[in-house]
């Protein structure tokens, strides 16, 4: 139950932090919510560009240790019939 509770409050704290950090900064509450809800929206390209840079690498290596550990699955079943 601990769990749970710390689970749903830790986003919910850091999320009106960001909520009031933004309206510190002179967004109106719309566009403060906005901004928590859809990050990509106030990103600017390059800032887009690193992240997909940083995801794709990412994205590559686990289907490539995914490939590797099926390929080597079917080789150890193979040699033990």
């Amino acid at each position: 139950m601990k769990l749970v509770v710390i689970s749903v409050l830790i986003p919910m704290l850091l999320g009106g932090l960001a909520i009031s950090m933004n309206v510190l900064l002179g967004m109106s509450m719309y566009q403060a919510f906005i901004d928590i809800f859809n990050p990509f929206k106030v990103m600017e390209p390059i800032e887009l560009g690193v992240l997909f840079f940083l995801i794709v690498p990412w994205i590559l290596d686990t289907s490539l240790h995914l490939f590797r550990k099926k390929s080597q699955n079917k080789k150890t079943e193979q040699r033990s019939r």
